[in-house]
């Protein structure tokens, strides 16, 4: 479920601030060290490759199918990178679209109908070639699966092959993020038609239980195993389209190693058994810091945290008691003492850094006073009731928000019960499209799938969008914004379209459906012998491998 899979991955980097006493610290210190040898013996290296020509990346967090027509969680990102390529992706660094397999492409001018030209010459890894026929049937396949990414593609009519060399899609519609849609990591990657073929069976005739463990891409590495809970594989693709210089491109192979543990993924980087850590707890990362032959990387990020009202039932359905809370949140605790500076404080409901964000809005402030204005306003000069705040299990960060607003609306008279639930509990009552279960507020995460603010409008805000359909948890609704937004789904002039964009972002800032909190910053550690990484604010848990090689 796309919701789901967003929850999920919001909670893949909780925020420990819980004090160690000195003892304490000692023992689990022992404990950690203790365990090394046991992780040490699962690094396994492939045979004929040296370890200095072998990257071994640690994450936690370990998909649960490869399958790229199905998969659509973070886990997968950093495999699908490299495995797989697109029509087009997004430049290194930015949040640019540029040319992969396609060399170019053009659109109609009713935006309906896109021609991509494709670079010759390409091979699948099983040596099979991919040409327009092998784009199309990737594409015909995911949308016939019709699962996880498959939402993204639904304004396709048809999809064919020109030549050999020349696809066209149809769409029944204009889709004017079409092209970002192409550069997402998920659903769009192209996967050999002779592989699916020979794994076809009556009951599965996509191999989705074949490609869930499996995977047959033209990218510059190529799968060779997944054992689950400890690695996945992949080797240098010695065919791979533009080619090899043999200086740079000195990754012969590639580990990704799946430990739990971020300070064992720490130890681990320390004492170079990896050479790339992706979930370096906040207080592991202090510990880090000035340590010879780490390098830290920490950017900004997209992944967006909300406190989302229930707008249509109790005391927040009154837009002055939703802008009275906003008012009493100390935002400045929140980003110095709960998230310690790892983020940035949100400006309106989409992320910092996407074409047509609106840049003039405010950044609200605590401000006590205006919510006892407000309050007094809406008949509540005293308070008098009790609301309740919903956090999925796993987000120390959003729980501490919820006590740093309990206290703030303690002082105005408001009781804020604070309720844990894991995350099918919490979908569970969200989801009921009855605003009487659904809590007041509810803690909850977005990222986006590709670069377009309406990824975070459309699916949020949108009047057709409440439960169960989609992700409007609130019952938000104002005809004006489901108009600009209906309007921005069609727009084909960019211009135009940022202006209808920015429109409905004002509003609903005005109409406070929920408070946008921060940006979660993304943290990774990496040996000085790793060369080459560029961050990317949407492929966050991605390497261009390519473009990396080692200096051992």
């Amino acid at each position: 479920m796309r919701c789901g899979r967003k929850e999920v991955e919001a909670g893949r980097k909780p925020y420990p601030h819980k004090n160690v006493t000195k003892e304490g610290g000692m023992m689990r210190k022992f404990l950690l060290y203790s365990l090394l040898p046991m992780f040490l013996g699962l690094l396994v290296l492939g045979q004929g490759v040296p370890r200095e020509r072998t990257l071994v990346i640690a994450t936690g967090l370990q998909p649960s199918t490869l399958d790229i027509g199905v998969g659509y969680e973070a886990a997968a990102i950093n495999v699908n990178l490299v495995v797989y390529e697109r029509l087009v992706r997004y430049k290194p660094g930015s949040v640019e679209v540029e040319p992969e397999l396609a060399k170019s492409w053009s659109v109609s001018p009713d935006g309906k109908v896109w021609t991509f030209e494709l670079h010759s010459g390409i091979v699948f890894h099983d040596g099979t070639p991919c040409d327009a026929a092998a784009v199309a049937f990737s594409f015909q396949r995911a949308m016939a699966i019709n699962l996880g990414p498959a939402w993204m593609l639904e304004p396709i009519e048809r999809v064919e092959a020109v030549d050999d060399l020349t696809v066209r899609f149809t769409l029944k519609r204009p889709y004017p993020e079409f092209l970002q849609v192409l550069a997402n990591i998920f659903g769009t990657g192209i996967v050999s038609p002779a592989a699916v073929k020979a794994h076809a069976t009556e009951d599965d005739p996509w191999a989705q239980e074949w490609l869930s463990s499996h995977m047959v891409g033209t990218g510059p590495y190529k799968f060779v195993e997944w054992v689950k809970g400890q690695h996945i594989i992949l080797r240098r693709f010695e065919d791979y389209w533009r080619g090899w210089d043999g200086v740079k491109n000195n990754i012969e192979q590639v580990i990704i190693r799946y430990i739990t543990e971020p300070s064992v993924q720490r130890l681990l980087l320390e004492r170079g058994d990896v050479d790339i850590a992706m979930d370096i707890s906040v207080d592991d990362w202090e510990l880090l810091k000035g340590t010879p032959g780490i390098v830290l990387v920490e950017e900004p990020s997209m992944h967006a945290t909300y406190l989302r009202f229930n707008c249509a039932a109790g005391p927040t359905a009154d837009v002055r008691v939703r802008k009275a809370i906003r008012a009493a949140l100390d935002y400045k605790g929140m980003i110095e003492y709960v998230l310690r500076g790892h983020a940035v404080q949100m400006q309106g409901a989409a992320a910092i850094g996407l074409p047509c964000h609106n840049n003039e809005l405010p950044l609200p402030v605590q401000d006590l006073d205006l919510a006892r204005k407000l309050l007094a306003e809406a008949g509540y000069p005293h308070g008098g009731f009790t609301l309740e705040y919903v956090y999925e299990s796993g987000h120390e960060d959003r729980r501490r928000v919820g006590e740093l607003l309990q206290a703030s609306l303690a002082e105005l008279g408001i009781a804020l019960k604070i309720i844990e639930l894991p995350w099918p509990d919490l979908w569970e009552r969200v989801s009921a499209a009855d605003p009487e279960r659904t809590p007041a507020i509810v803690a909850n995460g977005w990222w986006p799938d590709y670069a377009d603010v309406i990824n975070f409008l459309y699916p949020m805000y949108h009047s057709s969008q409440w439960p169960p359909v989609a992700f409007n948890i609130g019952f938000y609704k104002n005809e004006e914004v489901d108009k600009l937004l209906d309007r921005a789904q069609v727009e084909t002039d960019p211009a135009v379209r940022c202006e209808l964009l920015k429109k409905a972002q004002a509003l609903i800032y005005e109409d406070c459906p929920d408070i946008d909190l921060y940006h979660l910053t993304t943290r990774i550690a990496l040996r000085d012998w790793v060369k080459g990484y560029v961050y990317s604010p949407i492929y966050t848990e991605g390497f261009f491998l390519y473009d990396m090689w080692l200096e051992k």
